[in-house]
């Protein structure tokens, strides 16, 4: 029996475009034709298109967490819209008669579970393959590396010409030729850098804070520092392994493989995540946007993000990331490289479940929230003295009291320590989003049983440490304050 509603058509559709596109043509009486098979875990129809053919579509719910949508249009959609309203018609409840599937829907789906499997066995063989010694071919790695530290001195270069002139010298004119002497870097493996690059010439045209082009320009100076170290080690010694507590490696470039996070034990199977606030900001006029989600997991009690950003040009064929209020289970979990605040981790679509929250999980949460607030800042502080650390790390602090001070909340820990609650604000002052204020309708007159997950934020030009609201956890719900 096929499980569909709305609200799984509207997760599997790339947009809410898609999804609107779908309903119409149900609305409009596109559709003819439509079967189910007598498993009832495949449906298909026609669908009439501009042409004189008829589109034919299917879905195939053989895997019912990943609905696969197949049509004969030429859309670079997937699911496209046709599929997505053959989806809406079976849900609307239009007659699909029961036939025999067609010999090329059978044969996709074979293929199907011969990608299935062949996944499955290139699990098993990432492992073994990583779990063997590498084989370091010194020769290449030092071509690669040489190559980087040229690149590495022509950066190096371009840095101290972009200060030695000051930002208030870069018109329009000076950032085309910059860009065009940032492309060059691309040709010595330090794309990382190259993009370092372009974000800072892309912001000295924007209307900006001061403390945005501060922090850009120390990333980039902590960056050629650190790299310049960082892969002089490793002419002198190829064999080194990648520094794992650090995103020097990504920063500089690296794409990593995921027999590289196996074989440096960034891996784990059989994980429950809870998502505890997710964000899509649009970041500019070309509306470019980062996808952001926080994360607690379950077995480790870790707090992790997902970070993608998604570049404007992509969005129409890229699904739309959403919010989830189910338990999600993972059958592989990769962790990348980084300082361990708030680790960035992704896994493959095809290894998750879900189930509903039950009261332990919210309570496993509040648990292990920090009550230490002192520690807690002393070990933030010191992650932020390193540029190439996030300067707004996640934190799951747990409450003792929350109370007002003037306009200001303030929270308190079980010794005393007391924090104050600022929101993040926009180049005119203004709070972007005030959780802060939405936190207020929320909170009860007794907190000791919830846990506030915040991000800590620093005001570069007065030197100064806040936080920010972000999602309250109660033992029967999470309320999320950013959205």
């Amino acid at each position: 029996m096929i499980k569909l509603d709305n609200s799984i058509i509207e997760g599997l559709a790339t947009n809410a475009s898609a999804t609107k596109n779908g309903k119409d043509l149900v609305n409009k009486g596109k559709f003819n034709n439509l079967h189910i098979n007598n498993e009832q875990d495949l449906i298909w129809g026609e669908c009439a298109g501009s042409g004189k053919t008829p589109y034919r579509c299917s879905v195939d719910f053989i895997d019912e967490h990943n609905p696969v949508g197949r049509c004969s249009c030429p859309s670079r959609q997937f699911p496209c819209k046709h599929a997505l309203g053959l989806m809406y018609a079976y849900v609307d409840g239009l007659s699909f008669s029961i036939a025999e599937p067609a010999e090329d829907l059978l044969n996709k789906r074979e293929k199907v579970e011969t990608r299935k499997q062949k996944k499955e066995q290139e699990k098993v063989s990432l492992k073994d393959k990583a779990a063997k010694p590498k084989k370091v071919n010194k020769a290449t790695l030092l071509k690669k590396y040489n190559a980087q530290m040229q690149g590495l001195e022509l950066a190096d270069k371009l840095f101290n010409q972009i200060i030695k002139n000051g930002l208030s010298s870069i018109d329009a004119q000076e950032r085309s030729n910059l860009k065009k002497q940032v492309k060059e870097l691309g040709n010595y493996h330090i794309n990382g850098i190259q993009a370092a690059f372009d974000t800072l010439i892309t912001l000295t045209g924007a209307k900006i804070s001061t403390d945005q082009l501060i922090s850009q320009i120390n990333l980039l100076g902590a960056i050629l520092k650190k790299a310049k170290t960082y892969i002089q080690e490793r002419i002198d010694n190829p064999e080194l392994t990648p520094e794992i507590d650090s995103s020097i490696e990504e920063l500089i470039g690296t794409i990593w493989k995921l027999t590289d996070l196996i074989s440096l034990g960034l891996y784990k199977e059989n994980v429950e995540l809870i998502q505890l606030a997710y964000t899509s900001i649009e970041l500019n006029s070309k509306q470019d946007s980062i996808n952001e989600g926080v994360w607690f997991d379950l077995s480790s009690c870790q707090i992790y993000r997902t970070y993608n950003h998604v570049p404007a040009k992509a969005k129409k064929y890229i699904k739309e990331e959403d919010s989830i209020f189910e338990v999600l289970q993972l059958k592989d979990l990769y962790i990348y490289p980084g300082d361990k605040t708030t680790r960035r981790i992704r896994w493959e679509d095809n290894t998750q479940a879900y189930r509903p929250l039950v009261s332990t999980d919210y309570i496993n949460i509040i648990n292990n929230a920090d009550s230490d607030y002192a520690s807690l800042i002393k070990e933030i502080k010191g992650s932020i003295k390193n540029p190439m650390n996030t300067k707004s790390p996640f934190a799951l602090l747990s409450l003792e009291k929350v109370y007002q001070v003037e306009d200001n909340l303030v929270i308190e820990d079980t010794k005393g320590n007391r924090l104050t609650l600022i929101n993040d604000t926009d180049n005119e002052g203004t709070s972007v989003i005030n959780t802060t204020e939405n936190l207020k309708n929320f909170l009860p007159n007794e907190v000791k049983s919830m846990a506030l997950l915040v991000r800590f934020r620093t005001n570069l030009t007065e030197g100064t440490l806040y936080v920010e609201p972000v999602s309250l956890i109660t033992e029967q719900k999470i309320i999320r304050l950013l959205f």
